[in-house]
């Protein structure tokens, strides 16, 4: 409704309604003061609520789903001279409409058969639709596991303290509530007894799995997916590379080739050029590739013939430097890589790949995409030189830049940061089983990676998102374990951080144990004044303030402080966090008043050493607004808040969460001074975006969205 409609109801309704009151005292002859005091009440108790509700700008939404978005992850584009194979498509169409209430359909064939090719032209079509399409990968578990939380935090359905499992009975259950249609295609799978548990029973939503594996059949309806046939080849041929003459051995060339569309497309990019080389030329020299020598057979599975001949021949066609991109992009996470992550000096080399058909696109671009079976032959060919590990650590190197993101990015860098920890984790899944084999270059790629996991942790930690960072720090501490030793001051540092993460994910109880011994084993190591003792302290106390033992965290704070305080400098950065605790705890304790003037110094000095506008010097500015309002300094608290909050948005956006925080703490303090309208929009305001960023159930969600409706019972109308 309008707010001049509000404005006119509040106000006619209470003075008709006075008017009223005052005639009918006037009938039945009620003295004079006694009817002003009728008619006042008259108009007071229900005006009162009137006017509240007629100061709001507009209804507050209702906190409603997240809207689903159209597209989670990337659907490849369609590749050059594309053959739709409708007959394919139709057999989708057919197992989707008559599976009944819970239709899943499975491309079954062997690999370089264009499984993903069909899935992804199913996919670009559904999405013209306007059916929302999840494009996940399933090719390892960790990668389906990756894949399943994606989708969960896009859905919003990832809670703070889920574990895989929790998220797969999630995502189930929208599928099966979900009335409309969606697609979701679960690429290259390897596993159905792991997909099996997020299979829907039931709902509008449809789920496309490509796999080699006839075991999928036992959860899906089968549909096999052949090579092209000879005709289909020669369409492709023609399409792609031109017609061709009598005298030109194209069917021996399909036949030599195995009509497989992988080998086939390697084999027009040659053949179209430049330089342009004519079917005979082509034929003997796939005649002429030792592939068997070339590539191993793991597990008993060859590769198939035809395709890695293509790829052989492809490989020996393009430059150094394409080559040794294609060899990072065959050790990344199979998902992809951005384009942009590569930098703009892999341009050239990139385009020399996707004109000989070693690597694709996803349909904007965006996204570098290399066939399993491309990766496969890379890899081998490089496991077998003994040049893996580095090609590993090469790939890493690549992914150093997410230390370069500066606090007041981190929000907006947000993708790049998970991306980066994606391909980590896959690199990290590659190298470790060479650590014993390559120590070297092993060695030196593992320390590459835990430092851009480590500094991921610690990027999600600055956006309070311990949920993200635990596995992630997780992984960090038992990978330095293991290369480094459980005492060594890098895995002690990783230890720390693990610890945080616990905190800010809302498990103190597992915070503070990791806290402790990290402590002792730290004053064990450099005795109890060491820094790194110290700091270990700090932590553990301010992991016992979250766990609601605030009382003993000051004590524990005041004591290392003063030790601090004789061992470091005035500015070192382990003392302002020290101080900052100890402000923080202060206040958990009640005694608001004693923290107020501690983060008022600390304010001081922050604004000194880094500038008044700097990340961590608006967060202390914020929690000092925060010590006021607790202290009942309301209109102080309401003054620092609306000074911070501008500023925030400024440095660090709107949506980070420390934006956020201080919009909840806005609104807090504007409803303890009787401004509930603007109160319950800034409740809303920071219930929704921590939300989109953090997901539903981390705990500054919680807390915000309990404030958000016990202030709109408080207001509510009768």
């Amino acid at each position: 409704m309008p707010r001049w409609e509000k404005v006119t109801i509040a106000t006619v309704l209470p003075l008709a309604a006075g008017a009223l009151a005052w005639w009918v005292c006037a009938m039945v002859g009620v003295d004079p003061n006694a009817a002003g005091i009728v008619v006042s009440l008259v108009v007071l108790v229900p005006g009162t609520p009137l006017v509240i509700w007629a100061g709001q700008t507009e209804d507050p939404p209702a906190r409603g789903p997240r809207p689903v978005p159209a597209a989670i992850g990337d659907v490849p584009r369609e590749p050059r001279a594309f053959q739709p194979r409708a007959d394919l498509l139709a057999g989708i169409e057919e197992v989707f409409r008559d599976g009944g209430a819970a239709a899943v359909c499975a491309l079954v064939g062997a690999r370089g058969v264009g499984k993903t090719q069909v899935a992804a032209a199913y996919a670009r079509d559904r999405a013209d639709r306007g059916v929302p399409v999840a494009w996940l990968h399933a090719e390892t578990a960790g990668q389906l596991t990756a894949s399943l939380h994606l989708m969960g935090a896009e859905l919003g359905l990832r809670g703070a303290a889920d574990d895989s499992s929790a998220v797969v009975r999630k995502l189930r259950a929208w599928l099966e509530d979900r009335r409309e249609p969606y697609l979701v295609v679960l690429d290259n799978a390897d596993d159905p007894d792991a997909l099996a548990p997020f299979l829907p029973a039931r709902g509008a939503a449809r789920v496309l799995i490509t796999t080699n594996d006839l075991a999928f059949e036992r959860i899906a309806a089968p549909l096999p997916v052949a090579r092209f046939t000879a005709g289909e080849a020669r369409r492709y041929l023609r399409d792609r590379v031109g017609a061709a003459g009598d005298a030109e051995p194209v069917g021996e060339l399909i036949d030599e080739l195995d009509r497989l569309p992988l080998a086939l497309s390697i084999a027009a990019a040659a053949l179209v050029g430049p330089p342009r080389v004519g079917y005979a030329a082509y034929l003997a020299r796939v005649r002429s590739t030792p592939v068997d020598v070339l590539l191993d057979r793991p597990r008993g599975e060859p590769y198939p013939r035809g395709v890695g001949q293509a790829i052989a021949l492809a490989l020996d066609g393009v430059g150094a430097r394409a080559r040794g991109l294609l060899g990072e992009l065959a050790v990344f996470s199979p998902s992809g890589v951005r384009a942009d992550m590569l930098g703009p000096e892999a341009a050239d080399a990139l385009a020399e790949l996707g004109a000989v058909s070693l690597v694709a696109f996803s349909q904007d671009g965006s996204t570098v995409l290399v066939h399993r079976l491309v990766r496969r032959v890379v890899r081998d060919e490089a496991a077998r030189d003994g040049t893996l590990a580095s090609l590993i650590e090469a790939a890493a190197l690549r992914l150093v830049f997410v230390e370069r993101i500066a606090d007041e990015d981190t929000g907006r860098e947000l993708p790049t940061i998970l991306a980066v920890d994606e391909h980590a984790a896959a690199l990290w899944e590659s190298l470790e089983p060479l650590l014993d084999e390559d120590a070297a270059h092993a060695r030196a790629a593992a320390e590459t990676l835990f430092k851009i996991r480590h500094v991921t942790a610690e990027h999600l930690l600055y956006l309070n998102d311990g949920t993200r960072a635990v596995p992630v720090a997780r992984a960090v501490v038992e990978g330095r374990q293991r290369v480094l030793g459980p005492d060594h001051p890098e895995t002690l540092d990783a230890v720390y951080t693990l610890a945080h993460a616990y905190e800010f994910a809302g498990q103190a109880v597992a915070a503070v144990d990791l806290f402790e011994d990290l402590a002792a084993r730290w004053s064990r190591i450099r005795g109890e004044d060491a820094p790194e003792a110290l700091r270990a302290r700090a932590g553990l106390a301010s992991a016992l303030t979250t766990a609601g033992r605030a009382d003993g965290a000051v004590r524990l704070l005041e004591t290392v402080v003063a030790a601090q305080s004789r061992t470091l400098s005035a500015d070192h950065p382990h003392l302002l966090a020290s101080r900052f605790f100890l402000a923080f705890a202060l206040v958990e304790a009640g005694r608001p008043d004693r923290a107020a003037e501690l983060f008022e110094a600390l304010v001081a000095d922050r604004a000194r050493l880094l500038g008044a506008d700097h990340p961590e010097a608006l967060v202390d500015e914020g929690r000092l607004a925060w010590a006021y309002y607790h202290a009942g300094r309301f209109e102080e608290a309401v003054a620092v808040y609306e000074h911070v909050l501008p500023r925030q948005e400024r440095v660090i956006g709107g949506d980070h969460p420390d934006t956020l925080i201080t919009v909840h703490g806005l609104a807090s303090a504007y409803e303890a001074v009787g401004r509930t309208a603007e109160a319950l929009t800034r409740y809303e305001h920071a219930v929704l975006g921590l939300e989109a960023v953090l997901g539903p159930d981390q705990p500054l969600t919680l807390s915000a969205a309990r404030d958000l409706e016990r202030a709109r019972r408080l207001t509510a109308p009768g």
